[in-house]
């Protein structure tokens, strides 16, 4: 391979052992490196330089990240701001661009937050709690720290701790007004460090305490947790926002979904019916009730809400199309086939989509596992494009 291609999977293999084995020296050795830092430091260096696949700049940027996360994660030595800094200062020198020192300060930070040191973690975070959400939770947490218990760091006051209180409130203020993103920042080893979920779920439901009217920390709450399959956070975002912003749908679509999605089709339904209440002029709610009534045991549940969707003149196609999906997933091949002929008929200029579910509808008894939860992803993707609708 040398002087052509190398496949990017072989770079990330050899990169991926070398990893392994590095961590493991840093567990075993991590006295030896507290001592000598910067002479392990050269022996990464050296080890990148040396591997026989060529390592893209961000690749090798990101590699050094790791080694600094593994290295803080197990050092003794971190409660020293001058091993710590100077740690830093090596790490980033080992960068090829210098730039990109946001990872190694956040896992500086993120050891000293877990050693109780909220001041001096504060202030390897400063330069970027703006930018991304969970690194401005941290730092707002740092300074709640010190107001609920305290530090024994220089330069902490026990009688500044009110003020410490009100310095995080309004760093989640200020959060919530600039509203960034999540994982601006927060990639790699950061990302999987467990301990790092409760500090960022603190600060955002005691947001939602503090600052009510702002929704942000609802909608960046409700992004986390589906993110991180947390369905307990999920559901207590949910249940807040539903009562305080009664009036915005995306919440009660996110409601909806995830009840669709744990097989609650009864709570699903009572939620469509308030959405069809709430919002009576909007197709939104009726098409949950046609892909809810789906999976329906009786033909009446979908038949009613395919009379409500012809009263709201619900688009013709999205209206075929449903009744495809429902007599495939009733096993209806002659009705599916109908629906299509009508379909394409009435509609030739989506010609490309019916021919493509003609082909993989065409044999009922040839469907592999899965077959109907396809159709039904697909149809839906196509009908929410369709109508406008959201993804949750």
């Amino acid at each position: 391979m040398a002087g052509g291609f190398i496949p990017e999977i072989v770079v990330s293999d050899r990169l991926d052992k070398a990893k392994v084995e590095i961590f493991s020296f840093i567990e075993t050795n991590a006295e030896a490196i507290d001592e000598n830092f910067p002479s392990f430091f050269g022996r990464i260096a050296t080890i990148l330089e040396r591997t026989d696949v060529p390592i893209p700049d961000q690749v090798h940027d990101e590699f050094i990240d790791a080694v600094v996360y593994h290295v803080f994660n197990v050092s003794r030595r971190a409660s020293d701001p001058r091993f710590v800094s100077r740690v830093c200062d090596v790490a980033i020198g080992l960068k090829r661009n210098k730039e990109r020192r946001a990872s190694v300060h956040l896992a500086a930070a993120v050891k000293l937050m877990k050693i109780g040191m909220p001041i001096a973690a504060a202030a390897y975070l400063k330069p970027y709690w703006k930018r991304d959400a969970a690194v401005g939770c941290w730092y707002a947490h740092c300074y709640y720290t010190l107001y609920k218990e305290g530090s024994a760091e220089p330069g902490y006051s026990a009688a500044e701790r009110w003020n410490y209180l009100k310095s995080a409130r309004q760093y989640m203020d200020e959060l919530g007004q600039l509203r960034p993103g999540l994982q601006r920042l927060v990639r790699g080893e950061i990302e999987g460090d467990t301990w790092l979920v409760e500090p960022f779920w603190v600060m955002i439901f005691l947001a939602t305490e503090w600052i009510p009217d702002n929704r942000w920390f609802l909608q960046i709450g409700i992004s986390r947790a589906k993110q991180d399959k947390n369905d307990v956070a999920l559901v207590k975002m949910l249940q807040i926002a539903l009562i305080r912003f009664s009036e915005d749908i995306s919440f009660y679509r996110e409601a909806y979904h995830l009840k669709f999605e744990q097989g609650d089709l009864g709570d699903a339904l009572n939620f469509i019916h308030d959405m069809i209440e709430k919002f009576p002029d909007d197709l939104e709610p009726i098409y949950y009730g046609l892909r809810t009534a789906l999976y329906l045991p009786r033909d009446a549940e979908y038949n009613e809400f395919r009379r409500l969707a012809e009263e709201v003149k619900m688009p013709g196609h999205v209206l075929h199309l449903t009744d495809y999906v429902y007599a495939v997933l009733r096993r209806r091949q002659r009705q599916a086939e109908l629906s299509l002929d009508e379909f394409q008929k009435k509609y030739p200029s989506m010609n490309y989509y019916s021919d493509l579910l003609r082909f993989v509808t065409a044999d009922v008894s040839a469907r592999p596992d899965g077959f109907n939860r396809v159709i039904f992803n697909s149809v839906d993707h196509f009908c929410k494009r369709m109508l406008k609708i959201g993804e949750p």
